[in-house]
């Protein structure tokens, strides 16, 4: 069914669903993690002191929006796995833990070996996810970890980061947000401008008077609740990596910041792979 036929009331019924069941999803996680930690507890008594700044750390994770959760995972383009944790006491300092090992690159973990607030809390959340759904053959628990080559203009040297981005592929997108390949066929049948202005920083844009207004609010809305704060110019801008092309919208994210619907006329794309200013 089109939404457009979906009553407006059969449409707040329904994110009030979702919203019950992410938080009914929450709050499982958090007895899940609660039993972890007295597990812990009980079978090593001498990390009780760490086990409770671990619980900080973990009550900050589900407490915090998907983009300033203090725990990410990034995954290297041979597949390896590692976590960054920044730091809760220094700001912009992030910590790097590897889950194979659990060795954790903070000075306490140097001073005194593992077990460390930032390698247990990483423990904790890998044990506790193994109890979800781990997702579909296109993702990992739910998310996809996409790679972006970035070429600095000073020294030459090639970087490669991995922005983690929910998953479209496991049939839990639902109108009003599009898939991939709606995304791409949305992108080939709208008119392009490149924009001129900015000569060193190549990409264009597409106008929303130009186009049907209602799948453009639509690709608006996906690439805002489905995207990530890409930065690129000394800010973020809310992104999601379609095909070949990183695609955003002009507006600057804030936090729990809603849908810019009503104040974005525009939509830009820039080829993935392109020389930029760290």
């Amino acid at each position: 069914m089109s939404t457009d036929m979906i009553p407006p009331d059969a449409r707040a019924s329904d994110q009030d669903a979702r919203a019950s069941k992410h938080a009914d999803h929450r709050a499982l996680l958090a007895e899940r993690i609660e039993a972890e930690i007295e597990r812990i507890r009980e079978a090593r008594p001498h990390l009780a002191s760490r086990l409770d700044r671990t619980s900080n750390l973990l009550l900050l994770q589900l407490a915090s929006p998907p983009s300033q959760r203090p725990v990410k995972v990034r995954i290297a383009a041979n597949g390896r796995r590692r976590f960054l944790v920044s730091s809760t006491s220094s700001g912009g300092v992030v910590y790097s833990v590897d889950p194979a090992t659990y060795s954790c690159s903070c000075p306490d973990a140097h001073r005194r070996g593992v077990g460390c607030k930032h390698s247990l809390c990483c423990f904790i959340l890998r044990r506790v996810s193994r109890t979800q759904r781990r997702g579909c053959s296109a993702c990992d628990r739910g998310w996809v970890f996409s790679g972006e080559e970035i070429v600095n203009q000073e020294t030459g040297e090639v970087s490669t980061f991995h922005n983690p981005t929910r998953c479209r592929a496991c049939g839990t997108v639902q109108s009003p947000y599009l898939t991939d390949m709606e995304l791409q066929k949305w992108m080939s049948s709208v008119r392009w401008v490149y924009a001129k202005s900015m000569p060193k920083h190549p990409h264009e844009y597409t106008l929303k008077h130009e186009q049907d207004e209602e799948l453009f609010e639509r690709v608006v809305r996906t690439v805002w609740d489905h995207g990530y704060d890409r930065a690129y110019l000394r800010r973020p801008w809310r992104s999601l990596d379609v095909g070949d092309y990183f695609v955003w919208v002009h507006t600057e994210p804030k936090p729990r910041m809603p849908v810019p619907l009503e104040n974005t006329v525009l939509v830009n794309r820039a080829l993935r792979v392109q020389e930029r200013i760290l």
